[in-house]
């Protein structure tokens, strides 16, 4: 018998306000009240961060009438008793330009799972459903999609996406935007990149170095690869710099000097700098990502 789903659904709600609606549907809740959680810290990043500061609303409904919501700890929530399906819906603030948590302006919309999505407690092993939402207006450009969740369907103005359960959920960031993408292979698996912000970028270079030191990394590892497609999330700053690994992808901030040009086709510090950060997160996804210490 499979089980049942946990159903999410995020909406960039006021983009000048950075606010994002997300809401939590869980069918059979524990009967003696539902607890709720959100991480403190996201892997890739060992520090406490506190991702629940920034829900600023939360309510629950179920069986078509508003429950109780009582907050537990800094990052825990405990629902009134019921025998029915819960919907809950909160709203955040995501204004943090970092690799690590969620933002929302009229220029993208970003967001790790591990900052947004609470977990419910006790049915962390059931497969989860994503419905993204897009902004209705006062977006800038045409904006798209992306991330390595599993993609279910395509609809106007939301798409849907699967998890294979509440970890495999917040291991996937997903950037929305009108960015730049540009897709190549290695070794048979599809490997993207996208560049959000603006940037002059000599893609066909950028393509090929990739590709180089995607292919060293498999070589180095041996053939089994550890996923089935990989995506390179960039954000593209006046001067900023960082990353993030993630099981197959890697979220990455950028200077624009650090791109190449095609005025510029000699070796520089700058262009170094950005490869070996593309090569340090791609290094990821086998160790520790994939292989970790005893």
């Amino acid at each position: 018998m499979s089980q049942v789903k946990t159903l999410y659904k995020i909406t960039p709600k006021d983009l000048h306000a950075h606010i994002f609606q997300v809401e939590l549907t869980l069918e059979s809740p524990n009967p003696l009240g539902q607890v709720f959680s959100l991480p403190n810290w996201i892997p890739g990043s060992y520090l406490i961060r506190d991702f629940s500061k920034h829900i600023i609303s939360i309510s629950a409904q179920s069986g078509g009438e508003e429950i109780t919501v009582k907050k537990l700890d800094k990052n825990h929530w405990i629902t009134q008793p019921c025998d029915q399906s819960i919907t809950l819906q909160y709203e955040l603030y995501a204004f943090d330009l970092s690799v690590r948590c969620a933002y929302l302006t009229n220029e993208r919309a970003f967001f790790n799972g591990s900052s947004v999505f609470l977990k419910p407690v006790g049915f962390e092993g059931n497969p989860c459903e994503l419905a993204i939402n897009y902004p209705t207006n006062n977006m800038l450009g045409d904006w798209s999609c992306a991330t390595t969740l599993k993609l279910k369907s395509k609809h106007k103005g939301f798409e849907i996406y699967q998890a294979d359960n509440y970890q495999d959920l917040i291991d996937h960031p997903v950037e929305m935007a009108d960015f730049t993408r540009f897709e190549f292979e290695v070794s048979g698996i599809l490997h993207a990149m996208t560049l959000t912000g603006q940037h002059t970028t000599d893609i066909a270079r950028l393509r090929a170095d990739l590709i180089r030191i995607c292919q060293h990394h498999i070589d180095f590892f041996g053939d089994d690869v550890p996923f089935d497609q990989y995506l390179f999330l960039t954000l593209v700053r006046t001067k900023a710099y960082g990353g993030l690994e993630h099981k197959k992808s890697s979220s990455l901030i950028c200077s624009r000097k650090e791109l190449p040009t095609e005025d510029k086709p000699e070796i520089n510090p700058d262009y170094t700098r950005f490869l070996a950060l593309c090569s340090h997160e791609y290094f990821h996804a086998w160790w520790i990502k994939t292989i970790k210490p005893a």
